[in-house]
């Protein structure tokens, strides 16, 4: 969920941020280099959708879509996490969905 939020940052806060923690990695998966986090947070835009592929702890794989308030920020995030071998692509339509509907209650019409 961190990319999630990092996404939708001010690139110069992110760039900030990659400084003052060093982009200390947690597994051989993690991303500690700033232009392959900036290329996976447009990616993030672009799909609206953010992947944990083993990143923060190996055999484990997260995704998250964002959850936007009626002035369009976003306020919060729905992630599902599973046993890397049992998370499945197909799941990210329905939680970008669910996403989607919990926005639209709170008044998100983007």
């Amino acid at each position: 969920m961190g990319k999630l939020f990092l996404a939708h940052e001010d690139p110069q806060r992110v760039r900030a941020y990659a400084t003052r923690t060093g982009l200390a990695g947690h597994t051989r998966n993690s991303l500690t280099d700033l232009a392959a986090l900036e290329r996976e947070l447009a990616r993030v835009r672009r799909d609206a959708l953010a992947r944990d592929d083993e990143e923060l702890e190996l055999g484990v794989r997260c995704m998250a879509a964002g959850i936007f308030d009626d002035q369009g920020k976003l306020v919060a995030g729905l992630s599902v996490s599973a046993p890397a071998d049992r998370l499945e692509e197909s799941w990210q339509e329905r939680v970008k969905a669910t996403a989607s509907q919990i926005s639209q209650s709170l008044g998100f019409r983007g």
